[in-house]
């Protein structure tokens, strides 16, 4: 009898309307316990709208390959979350819903920097695909103590690349030692080939010295990367290594690696994202490194200025519809309620990110932040990459011809014709894929 009254009361709440209802996100690993984290931002959500937000976490490795199979097969969520880098080749595919009338309900293009704003489209449409959810960008952090006790000023060392170098130079020379490990810090800690990013890191010294990775010609789009301007730019960065201001064995590590390298007190520069600094506020027990030396004396800068201008690599993710949900209407609530201000800056300072939302970044808790305001400053720096269909086969040459030049650095065989021979490659094969 119990389970036939519940059977009916069932029925009766589906007639009426108040059967909930699901819709199905799928996001990457963004936060410490990234189901538990996005769940709790979206609770309210939930109880207000009578919903149940199913949350399936895909690691890195695997969600291109997952969000293009749902894309051809029309298989898969309602939202999924898009690497910015990724938002013109999904889009190319025709398998993403219009969300112009969502990004006009959180502000339109005057709520966000330029570039965060082009990451919503694929190039040159005048359609939106996808809403920004939370900025990643690169800035450098440094050891005070080291930088102190080498009588180098941080606001001049990272103000252009010529007192970039010059600092370096200083730190090498430095009889500073960690106070903790004994030893002396490496000036600079920076990854080579073995990393997810390498394209990221070389971006800000190619675009600050004038150059590109592509560009339009004749209405096309080509290689850049063998130009002069590119060349140069190029060549100051990987000379910072074989002028022996990156310890080799750095070369062979990967981001996470470097960022484990600096906590540990090895070297008084590196460069990364926002999301050290919520690990410099954490105990070790909650994956934090609070209680080390770097904690305690850390301070960030944007970019230095190259010939050209300042830039840094700026990304994050997106998240889109894909035009076979069922839910469409719904899932573009959910948008709006996790780009408003308040939602957007509480689940970016979850995730150890920024959010995308300017009036997020004046609130006093960013604003006021010695360490955070400092990323805000190097988003007005910020670059993205052109949202192409083609870009992730462009990026990947890139990756793949840059490590080449890695290769040469670490063998002791660097030289800027080496470099030259191996961008032309490069541009080359860049071009062919780009047809």
């Amino acid at each position: 009898m119990f389970k036939k009254a519940l059977s009916t009361l069932a029925i009766l709440a589906l007639s009426m309307g108040f059967a909930q209802k699901t819709l199905e996100i799928w996001i990457m690993p963004n936060s410490p316990k990234p189901i538990d984290d996005l769940k709790a931002i979206v609770a309210p959500f939930e109880k207000a709208n009578n919903v149940e937000v199913k949350v399936t976490v895909l690691d890195w490795g695997v969600a291109w390959t997952r969000i293009t199979t749902a894309a051809t097969s029309g298989v898969g969520p309602d939202i999924v979350q898009l690497g910015t880098t990724w938002v013109g080749a999904i889009t190319a595919m025709n398998v993403l819903e219009p969300v112009d009338d969502v990004l006009q309900a959180l502000g339109g293009s005057k709520a966000y920097l330029p570039a965060v704003w082009n990451t919503t489209r694929l190039y040159g449409s005048s359609t939106a695909t996808a809403v920004p959810w939370f900025s990643e960008l690169r800035a450098f952090y440094y050891r005070t103590d080291a930088l102190k006790a080498a009588g180098v000023d941080p606001n001049k060392m990272f103000s252009t690349w010529q007192d970039f170098e010059a600092g370096l130079a200083k730190l090498a020379k430095s009889s500073f030692t960690d106070p903790v490990t004994k030893k002396p810090l490496f000036p600079l800690c920076a990854p080579g080939k073995n990393t997810w990013d390498v394209l990221h890191n070389a971006a800000p010294w190619i675009w600050g010295n004038g150059g590109e990775i592509v560009k339009r010609v004749g209405g096309k789009w080509q290689s850049a990367l063998g130009s002069p301007e590119s060349l140069d730019g190029l060549d100051f960065y990987f000379s910072l290594a074989v002028k022996g201001y990156i310890p080799t064995e750095a070369l062979e590590k990967n981001t996470a690696q470097i960022e484990a390298d600096f906590q540990a007190g090895r070297c008084a520069v590196m460069s990364s994202g926002p999301w050290v600094i919520r690990g410099s506020r954490l105990p070790e027990s909650q994956g934090g490194f609070a209680e080390r030396v770097a904690a305690k004396n850390l301070g960030v800068a944007p970019y230095p200025r190259g010939p050209k201008g300042r830039y840094t690599f700026f990304g994050g993710s997106n998240l889109a519809i894909f035009k076979f949900s069922k839910n469409k209407e719904l899932a573009k609530e959910l948008l709006k309620f996790l780009g408003s201000p308040e939602v957007n800056y509480k689940y970016a300072m979850t995730a150890g990110n920024l959010p995308t939302q300017k009036t997020a970044w004046e609130r006093p808790e960013i604003k006021n932040d010695p360490l955070l305001s400092k990323f805000v400053l190097a988003a007005q720096f910020g670059r993205t990459y052109p949202t192409l269909a083609g870009w992730g086969e462009v990026e990947n040459l890139a990756v793949q011809h840059l490590g080449m030049v890695w290769d040469t650095v670490t063998q002791k065989r660097y030289s800027k014709e080496a470099l030259k021979d191996l961008m032309d490659k490069a541009s080359r094969a860049i071009n062919e894929a780009v047809k």
